[in-house]
């Protein structure tokens, strides 16, 4: 039932996106991010589209897993649509705001299929460095996002199980009716939150087991060199970037 979510999962297989510094995706991502901001037309959106399937090309990933993130949207897209409805929105916004939130979602995939964790924190950190001269804490920040992220996979494990287990006590969350679907669904809300503080839980005493301290200055294991395909990947996110600004200005 929640298979189809992928966020947070990591796909090992050896391509040039998965061996680019972790730093150039995340700026490749924050960049792609504030270029769907800017993209106000479809033919902007198909640039876009355009871009990510290349990369989505490159990083030698199957397209079910992308195909599964989609359809994983269906509700929140189904729910745009009678938003916009209700309010009498054109239809050609309602198609730039689905396909912007399609764009989104599919980008922050492939940072995520591409990238452990751990190199998640440590492109992070780096992208955030300069915030440390207004005191503010980086390196937490990034712990932060990475253990938020791997968490999420872990919740949906979580929760497979306890629906199977629901589901052999006789609870139908598919033929059953909405109130029945509401007290299923409640019934499955109680113990994912108990199990999620539990391996919080879990995850605290392991780091502080391993003397894991946040004030101390951290090594990264992999050494994250920056090469030619990075400076490649990012100066055309930049490109782009800065010619879909050039554009809003000029139109404003």
């Amino acid at each position: 039932m929640l298979n189809n979510i992928t966020i947070g999962k990591y796909y090992p297989v050896r391509s040039r996106v998965h061996l680019m510094n972790p730093l150039a995706k995340v700026i490749c991502t924050m960049a792609f991010v504030i270029m769907c901001l800017f993209s106000t037309t479809m033919l902007l959106n198909l640039i876009l589209f355009i871009l990510v399937m290349l990369m989505i090309a490159n990083s030698h990933i199957p397209l079910k897993y992308f195909f599964k993130t989609i359809k994983s949207l269906r509700f929140i897209l189904l729910f745009t649509i009678i938003i916009n409805m209700i309010f009498n929105v054109y239809f050609e916004t309602t198609l730039v705001m689905l396909s912007r939130i399609v764009l989104l979602v599919l980008y922050t995939s492939i940072l995520t299929l591409t990238t452990p964790p751990t190199e998640i924190t440590y492109g992070l950190e780096k992208f955030l460095s300069p915030l440390k001269i207004f005191r503010i804490p980086v390196n937490r920040m990034a712990l932060s996002i990475s253990i938020a992220l791997r968490f999420i996979p872990t919740i949906i494990d979580e929760a497979n199980k306890i629906l199977k287990s629901q589901a052999c006590r006789g609870i139908d969350y598919n033929s059953s009716s909405i109130k029945s679907r509401f007290v299923a669904i409640k019934a499955l809300i109680i113990p994912m939150f108990v199990l999620t503080i539990k391996r919080a839980d879990e995850l605290g005493d392991a780091m502080e087991v391993r003397l894991f301290s946040i004030h101390k200055k951290r090594t990264n294991f992999r050494q994250n060199k920056w090469g030619f395909y990075d400076t490649y990947l990012v100066s055309i996110h930049i490109v782009l970037l800065v010619t879909l600004i050039a554009r809003s200005i000029m139109v404003i």
